[in-house]
């Protein structure tokens, strides 16, 4: 990160023609009761979030842009974890374009794309070069990042994706993954992926990620979207996963996770009214206990003059050789003005094997949130449940959350 940092500062100092500086800093302080151990804490956690963003920096030989995203926690009280204070930067890179855009350099944490890397977050650098015309190439290497609530990825991540864009909306592609953890393979894949769009209201999408150090594919996605007008999105597929290649080699829990999963079906999405949306989704289910499937559907509905109020009616099935449930759940949300909001949740689960002897779950919420005074706000939430892990609860809530934005845009010649 120092390496970035100072190359940020070294290009800043060239002539520049122009340059757009975009940012934000948040400010959110929130105060709770947090019942544990039988007794009730105090915890008040502060939070600052900057975001950061300056463009059209032209210097001599070329293009640059800074990129940051951090946030920091105080936690006053009594915090579950014990720590008072925590801070990380999800996002934080230098990006250097030259030759007309037909080398760009990244260096510092960023977010891998290419091909198989699965939206990879690793600190180091990237580079993609415009080999030829429509050909592509993208190396990127360096440290895993380790997030917080998450499981260590690796010591070292180094790959690349190979492609060719025929158009904006078509392209294939070939990418390589290797992953090491203590000097141990914890990655190796393989990938290809394409899009073809041969149509403005159709498009092919296929994707394989082929795990070249368990021989066997780790993810497999066919599918098709047919979208003739803006309010209707159909989508069908099929998708292969390996759950357990979804963990580095290195971690204990592969070994209890599942090998393969196949699922086929579809999707749709309709706005036949402007107040009124549907989605709907099913699939067949195969895996190693037999077959199965899972679907859904969602009904939402806006009413009032000013669409104050969403009324929401879900359902879901899951069927699987020996398991599964059936979820039924109704929402709502009402603004009685700009500063009250009030909103119902009702959720009900009838599993088909008994859990501690009981099959039912039922869980219900009620939550006033009142926007006071500038940038504070007072929420009181009520939930009450019954499941087959808690006999009977009900919790009462209250937050006052302190919430200031300060942006800022500013362009230099």
């Amino acid at each position: 990160m120092r390496r970035s940092v100072a190359l940020a500062l070294l290009l800043y100092a060239t002539p520049a023609t122009a340059e757009v500086v975009d940012g934000s800093i948040t400010t959110l302080l929130a105060g709770r009761a947090d019942v544990r151990d039988g007794r009730v804490y105090s915890v008040v956690p502060a939070y600052e979030m900057l975001q950061l963003r300056v463009d059209d920096v032209h210097t001599r030989y070329v293009d640059v842009r800074v990129v940051l995203s951090a946030w920091s926690e105080i936690a006053f009280g009594d915090p579950r974890d014990g720590r008072s204070s925590a801070a990380d930067v999800d996002i934080g890179y230098v990006e250097a374009a030259a030759f007309d855009r037909r080398i760009t350099l990244r260096a510092g944490r960023q977010l891998v794309w290419a091909g198989g890397a699965r939206v990879f977050q690793l600190d180091g650098g990237t580079v993609r070069v415009r080999v030829y015309r429509r050909v592509y190439l993208d190396l990127y290497g360096g440290v895993p990042v380790t997030p917080r609530f998450a499981v260590k990825l690796g010591d070292a991540v180094a790959g690349g994706r190979a492609s060719w864009r025929h158009s904006f909306d078509s392209e294939v592609g070939l990418s390589y993954l290797h992953v090491l953890d203590a000097g141990r393979v914890a990655r190796e894949d393989l990938g290809a992926d394409a899009r073809w769009s041969p149509r403005r209201d159709l498009a092919f999408t296929g994707y394989l990620l082929y795990s070249l150090a368990e021989l066997r594919v780790a993810e497999a996605d066919v599918g098709a979207t047919w979208q003739p007008i803006s309010k209707l999105d159909v989508r069908v597929n099929y998708q292969r996963t390996a759950p357990d290649l979804f963990l580095p080699r290195s971690s204990i829990l592969s070994v209890f996770a599942t090998e393969a999963r196949d699922e086929a079906g579809g999707a749709v999405y309709v706005q036949p009214l402007r107040r009124l949306t549907l989605n709907g989704d099913y699939h067949f289910v195969f895996d190693a206990a037999g077959v199965g499937h899972r679907g859904g559907g969602r009904v939402t509905l806006n009413v009032g003059p000013a669409f104050q109020t969403l009324l929401g009616v879900e359902g879901r099935v899951l069927e699987l050789p020996g398991n599964g449930y059936t979820e039924a759940r109704v929402f709502c949300t009402h603004r009685i003005s700009r500063a009250l909001l009030v909103a119902a949740d009702f959720d009900t689960y009838v599993l088909e094997q008994p859990v501690n002897g009981a099959r039912l779950s039922l869980t219900g919420s009620a939550t006033v949130a009142w926007d006071f005074a500038r940038n504070w706000r007072a929420v009181v939430t009520a939930l009450a449940d019954t499941t087959p892990l808690v006999e009977r609860r009900f919790e009462f809530v209250a937050r006052l959350v302190y919430n200031h934005e300060w942006r800022f845009h500013q362009v230099r010649r």
